[in-house]
């Protein structure tokens, strides 16, 4: 198996970051959304998206040889923007991330987890312990609103 550094992003990273969410976007949900939102999403982490992002949250990457080949990120008591390069899906990327966030939250002293879970992501974040309070309706993607207590 592959060790995969998880550590804080840097700028450096924005652009990489922006890469691997459109294209983990365009591949693992293009099953359940339909193509307009596959692009709403997308524009959302354009280059100046993500770096914005950056600024408002704590964001972290997984990285195989100094490539990021994941990211996770934590701002207002929820879990933001899990993403695995659409190659390394399925390895324990996003779970080993969803993990050391999680971790991260309780350093931070934050005793549950919410989430926004896309239809593609919901069984994965069910597995790990997640629970659904509600679907979202949203003209940018719907989603399923899930938490889970940390303590």
């Amino acid at each position: 198996m592959i060790h995969h550094e998880i550590r804080k992003a840097s700028t450096a990273d924005a652009s990489a970051l922006s890469t691997l969410i459109q294209d983990a976007v365009r591949v693992s949900n293009s099953r359940d959304y339909n193509q307009a939102i596959i692009e709403l999403i997308c524009a959302n982490f354009a280059l100046d998206r993500v770096i914005e992002k950056m600024e408002q949250r704590d964001v972290f990457v997984a990285a195989s040889d100094c490539v990021v080949v994941g990211t996770v990120s934590l701002g207002q008591g929820k879990l933001h923007s899990l993403f695995v390069a659409p190659e390394h899906q399925g390895g324990g990327i996003g779970r080993r991330s969803v993990e050391y966030l999680e971790r991260h939250a309780v350093g931070k002293g934050l005793s549950e987890l919410w989430l926004s879970s896309s239809i593609t992501a919901k069984p994965f974040y069910t597995k790990l312990g997640y629970e659904l309070v509600h679907f979202e309706e949203r003209p940018d993607g719907s989603t399923f609103l899930m938490k889970k207590p940390l303590l």
